[in-house]
């Protein structure tokens, strides 16, 4: 695929804001995302202001373009579309499950071209596909709604169960929920599940009936056991496998019973790691219940238990870097909405990562720091928008995946990776504590701290002159 000549000084200087661009466009293709309405939304529709339109805004403050979803608004000059107040107020209905269905849609089309690029990682386990299951609460928003302004308890809008798969680095599904307080296995009845896949997650979804329904699916599982939510019978007493990095690992095959279909059991592996030291919170044992074959090994289990920490950092990159929760948008359609067009935005980073690591390998990409990425495009996205109008962007249109993914790879190679490197880090050092004793004092001179650290004496204190002013 050729650029047009109007971008090379942008592919020369600012690869990686292109590459964002052609990512973001491949993904968020605008007839592709009207579908949605009919094959997804229950009430909702589309008349001249469409859900691609809510799409682009919400995806210029997701990815840090613009600082507000007003500034975005205006800078698209949607006005002549329709109101501000009619976008805020077709944001606040937007339905729960065309959010999702962008999320899944987007992140589909994201997966082809990561692949075609070449710029997937191994699978924790090979020959299984991994998807990590983790849940995510939405903080409180500002008490904007007439509704909130009479509580000083935080507003929290909603909460989401996102499936995260490692060998590509994308949130592939979403499931979301209005109400905040609702628990997370709830939602676990909308999770899909498929045949060949192995679902790693926390001792929270740790319940039988989830579990079992992964199993009777042909799928596996490997997740940290609860001991309120899974009792079982042991076969035979616990024996040492051996060790890993952390402590000593113990096997034991156990039962446990069908709670629908009284009398049936499953046997199942169970696997206690016995830590050297123990956690934050004072466990020094982490027990995994998991249906694979007896072939993968109960160290190998371990390590792929560790890396359920993949999708954690995933939303910390969301929340330290992509605007991933506005505070200002206090409807929970209008925040979970905005939710998944920051997960949008991380699976555009994911293919940017993706292409980097098919050029310059994993060990260049594994010290990459996500902070000088993300600075780097927002630094000039929205001046190469104004220098580039829509209309150039059309060479997009027809072309297929590997083309795309053929041209994301060239603009690869120009980007100066050695000056994006995570700067080393020695270990922490331990806190100092505060000296209580002047706790009446509100300020100190900083000038009399150095000089005591140094053992010079205290500075003089310059005192006022006495007399009679002058006439």
């Amino acid at each position: 695929m050729r650029l047009p000549a109007i971008l090379d000084p942008f592919v020369k200087g600012a690869a990686p804001a292109v590459m964002t661009r052609l990512a973001l466009d491949w993904m968020i293709e605008r007839v592709s995302i009207d579908g949605l309405i009919e094959g997804v939304a229950e009430g909702q529709y589309d008349r001249q202001f469409l859900v691609s339109h809510i799409v682009e805004v919400m995806a210029d403050v997701a990815c840090g373009f613009r600082p507000s979803t007003r500034a975005a608004f205006l800078k698209r000059q949607f006005e002549h579309i329709a109101s501000l107040s009619a976008f805020y107020r077709k944001l606040g209905r937007m339905e729960v499950g065309v959010s999702a269905a962008i999320v899944r849609q987007t992140a589909a089309r994201a997966r082809e071209l990561i692949m075609a690029a070449g710029g997937s990682l191994p699978e924790p386990i090979p020959g299984y596909a991994t998807r990590i299951l983790d849940g995510n609460v939405l903080t409180g928003t500002d008490h904007r709604i007439d509704e909130l302004r009479s509580t000083r308890a935080a507003t929290l809008p909603g909460k989401s169960l996102a499936v995260y798969e490692p060998l590509s680095g994308l949130v592939l599904d979403i499931v979301l929920e209005e109400n905040a307080h609702t628990q997370e296995r709830a939602l676990l009845d909308q999770v899909t599940v498929e045949a060949g896949q192995l679902w790693i997650m926390d001792r929270n979804f740790c319940v039988r009936t989830f579990l079992l329904r992964i199993h009777r699916e042909d799928a596996f599982f490997l997740v940290r056991r609860h001991a309120s939510t899974l009792p079982f019978e042991p076969i035979e007493e616990p024996r040492s496998v051996g060790r890993c990095a952390s402590g000593e690992i113990f096997e034991q095959p156990i039962l446990i019973e069908d709670p629908n279909c009284e009398g049936h059991t499953y046997r199942l592996r169970r696997i206690a790691l016995r830590l050297d030291q123990p956690t934050r919170e004072g466990e020094t044992d982490i027990v995994l219940i998991t249906n694979l074959p007896r072939e993968v090994t109960a160290d190998v289990c371990c390590e792929a238990y560790r890396g359920r920490w993949e999708i954690e950092k995933h939303f910390q990159r969301l929340t330290d870097l992509l605007h991933c929760e506005i505070p200002t948008l206090g409807y929970p359609r209008a925040a979970l909405f905005a939710f998944c067009m920051s997960v949008v935005a991380g699976n555009a980073l994911a293919i940017l990562k993706g292409s980097l690591r098919a050029v310059h390998g994993d060990v260049m990409i594994a010290e990459l720091s996500f902070y000088a990425l993300v600075k780097d495009v927002a630094e000039v996205y929205p001046g190469m928008i104004i220098a580039v109008p829509p209309t150039e962007w059309g060479f997009l249109q027809g072309s297929s995946v590997d083309q795309v993914a053929e041209a994301l790879n060239a603009l690869a190679a120009t980007v100066p990776i050695e000056r994006m490197l995570r700067s080393p880090r020695g270990p922490k050092k331990p806190r100092k504590s505060r000296d209580s004793s002047g706790s009446r004092i509100h300020h100190v001179a900083t000038k009399k701290l150095l000089d005591a650290s140094r053992g010079l004496p205290p500075p003089e204190v310059a005192k006022p002159k006495r007399g009679k002013p002058k006439s």
